[in-house]
């Protein structure tokens, strides 16, 4: 996965249909390293997906007893404002990574896991055991940073900006 020019050829492979998932599987019948390591990224975002499910499941949990509960003065509604804030931020965060880890999954099916979305080199290996659910190699996903912060701080130079760095 890690060397250019294997990504075409794993995409290149023909796909089995096992019920649950498509596993690409070469001419001959056998699993290279490349399909039993991408095997063993399928099981753990399907885990990782799994373990995604079960956390939203428990904060639906949270945020249901939090509409049970009465509050009775302005203190409680506080803090019973700021608990819901938190479980929206962590639902929200979590619904994120349960996208990411499905469109890996997608990739998988297809063919071009591994494969950087942005330009099609073949993404690292470490960085892919690190972040299963990556979609862009190490260079587009700087690139894209860089991009994304520029444009914040284009947001951010304001009036009111500029006289609060010159005050600090």
């Amino acid at each position: 996965m890690s060397t250019s020019g294997q990504g075409q050829t794993r995409r290149a492979r023909s796909q089995v249909s096992t019920g649950a998932a498509t596993i690409v599987v070469p001419q001959g019948g056998e699993m290279s390293m490349d399909q039993i390591a991408i095997e063993k990224f399928r099981k753990n975002l399907e885990l990782q997906r799994q373990d995604v499910w079960q956390l939203l499941g428990q904060l639906e949990h949270e945020r249901r007893s939090l509409d049970v509960d009465s509050t009775q003065d302005s203190a409680d509604r506080c803090i019973n404002s700021l608990s819901r804030e938190s479980l929206f931020e962590r639902s929200s965060q979590l619904r994120t990574l349960l996208r990411l880890i499905e469109a890996a999954l997608r990739r998988i099916a297809d063919g071009s896991f591994g494969a950087c979305i942005a330009c099609g080199d073949d993404i690292q290996d470490r960085r892919l055991e690190a972040l299963p659910w990556t979609q862009f190699c190490l260079h587009c996903q700087e690139v894209i940073e860089e991009e994304v912060g520029a444009k914040l701080s284009r947001r951010i130079s304001s009036p009111a900006a500029e006289t609060w760095r010159r005050a600090g």
